[in-house]
């Protein structure tokens, strides 16, 4: 854009000059020639192509002393190009009309030509600091992607790490309810039971099983509300977190979209599975990269985990190894189904139905 105005400044001038030195009908054929060559360079924009128009013109500006008015506008195109000397050929035609004794009226040419070249240097400066501006936004937009980037992984991992120690408190404190106040009650349950045996006393007898009845009621409710504690304390997406983030054989992606948690049993399956699958890319692939992914459909949960690698041991991909036998089993235990494909990279396939009353999740013991 800053070029076709240069242009047309360059063109008005050199109109103006030439009509106050020249008559009108011949300066048609110069001008029609000085606009068609500058068009064309404009077009084909090569410096070879920009030469051989700029050499025609002069080659007319030898024998039409009338053609070097529109010089200027020709001259831009070369200017600050690699044939730009050649520009310095005009001298030839300018001297020549000074001698002719038509030097006053071309002298505002030769002058329009310094301008020429100051405009061609203008706009190529204003091209470069365009072409700088347009770099520095984008590096500074990509900087502040990487940045917000950067925010949003810390901002994840300290919401992680808050989870998983709030998890692994409240596991732990499940764990010493367990074993010091089940262990008292059980103890005492245990007494009472021989207190009972060796009283002879009916009445006795009858209040001693009142209390093991309320212990053994209270020892129950206890072990329930452990075993949820426990339950509740193992976060699916923290565990795969962590599973993902200790995995350091090759780059692991997790992808995770579930909004309702997994029943007990099948939280279990997704993260022995998991760990079973991500071992075999250790032991038996070259992979660079695998990809966890755990998606909600309305009916089923969808498990795949896929690397990019070669089999290295056949037997293992082929499905008869040890440990693909038993995340088999697993899902068939859960009635889900799975699938194991081999072509482009190792890949399991896992749909686990989102409910399932016939299966009772085993309790922490």
């Amino acid at each position: 854009m800053t070029g076709l105005l240069d242009k047309m400044i360059l063109l008005l001038f050199c109109s103006v000059f030439a009509a106050g030195n020249s008559e009108g009908i011949a300066l048609i054929f110069p001008l029609i020639t000085a606009l068609t060559i500058t068009s064309l360079a404009g077009f084909f924009n090569s410096s070879r192509t920009n030469l051989a128009f700029f050499l025609a013109y002069f080659v007319l500006c030898l024998f039409f002393p009338s053609f070097l008015y529109f010089a200027p506008l020709v001259c831009y195109d070369i200017f600050m190009e690699r044939f730009q000397p050649a520009a310095f050929l005009l001298i030839i035609p300018f001297a020549g009309g000074c001698i002719a004794g038509i030097g006053k009226s071309i002298l505002p040419a030769a002058l329009l030509t310094a301008v020429s070249f100051l405009l061609k240097n203008r706009a190529i400066r204003l091209s470069l600091l365009l072409k700088d501006y347009i770099r520095l936004r984008d590096e500074a937009k990509e900087f502040s992607n990487s940045l917000e980037h950067k925010n949003k992984e810390l901002l994840e991992k300290q919401d992680y790490e808050a989870n998983l120690a709030a998890l692994n408190e409240r596991n732990r404190i499940a764990g010493e309810i367990h074993d010091n106040v089940g262990h008292l009650l059980s103890s005492s349950i245990l007494q009472i039971g021989a207190l009972i045996i060796t009283t002879k006393d009916p009445e006795m007898k009858e209040s001693l099983c009142q209390i093991k009845d309320t212990l053994s009621t209270g020892m129950n409710s206890i072990r329930n509300s452990i075993h949820n504690i426990h339950d509740e304390s193992i976060d699916l997406y923290t565990s795969l977190r962590g599973l993902d983030g200790e995995f350091i054989f090759c780059k692991a992606v997790l992808e995770y979209d579930v909004s309702l948690d997994l029943y007990g049993k099948a939280r279990y399956a997704v993260l022995f599975i998991v760990k079973e699958a991500l071992n075999n890319v250790m032991k038996h692939s070259d992979a660079t990269e695998v990809r966890i992914s755990l998606m909600e459909h309305p009916g089923f949960y969808q498990l795949v985990i896929a690397d990019n690698g070669r089999p290295i041991n056949g037997s293992v991909y082929s499905g008869q190894g040890m440990g693909l036998n038993n995340i088999t089993k697993r899902i068939d235990a859960l009635d889900g189904c799975v699938n194991i494909n081999t072509q482009n990279g190792f890949k399991i396939f896992i749909s686990l139905p989102k409910e399932n009353p016939n299966i009772e999740d085993h309790n922490y013991r």
